[in-house]
């Protein structure tokens, strides 16, 4: 099978995928369709979902298909399609790995200059902190609970407390554009704040 290659780009465009449903079959092959559109100076609406996760290291041991053709991607970014595509319906996406031409220095460049306006023109931005652990449904209740509580007095136990610091030491919380001070200090305040 001939291994999928992007098309150039027009200006002030950015091409968005949409994730095939699975038909049933959860573990057949993740499908995929790209195509550009006119977004960052348009007043066309166009609905889509953006992608934020940590790429991993540069090994691309994966394959997805788009438009019929083979596509590498990384374990991570691999877990996050499967955990996103429906059973019965497409979903759009933006995610930077693919709708970018990663071979493309000059769209690249482009692309990275406006993903803020990208972000922005989403209508929802999904996080990927990963596959889930043993104690991570308990740190994302507990989080939810908290920020829809009115209450400044604790509401976890130390196994929770432990259960949100490995949350919130997941890689997506290393990347610097995640948090504009440091880790570990939001970290304390967070934790001093809602769960003393």
């Amino acid at each position: 099978m001939p291994f999928y290659h992007h098309s150039p780009l027009p200006l002030d465009s950015i091409r968005l995928l949409r994730l095939l449903p699975h038909n049933g079959y959860e573990t057949s092959p993740v499908k995929c369709q790209l195509s550009a559109c006119p977004l960052l100076d348009s007043k066309t609406a166009h609905v889509f979902d953006a992608l934020s996760y940590v790429w991993g290291s540069g090994d691309t041991p994966y394959i997805i298909l788009i438009d019929n053709r083979e596509y590498r991607v990384g374990a991570n970014l691999h877990a996050a399609l499967l955990h996103l595509r429906d059973g019965f319906v497409d979903r759009v996406l933006w995610i930077d790995a693919i709708c970018i031409d990663q071979t493309n220095m000059a769209e690249k460049g482009q692309q990275v200059h406006a993903m803020a306006k990208i972000y922005a023109k989403a209508g929802r931005v999904i996080v990927w902190l990963g596959e889930e652990v043993a104690n991570s449904d308990q740190a994302l209740e507990a989080i939810r609970m908290s920020a829809n509580s009115h209450s400044t007095a604790p509401v976890v136990d130390e196994t929770t407390k432990q259960a949100i610091l490995d949350l919130l030491g997941r890689p997506w919380f290393q990347r610097i554009w995640v948090c504009g001070e440091d880790l570990g200090t939001a970290k304390n305040r967070i934790l001093t704040k809602r769960f003393p």
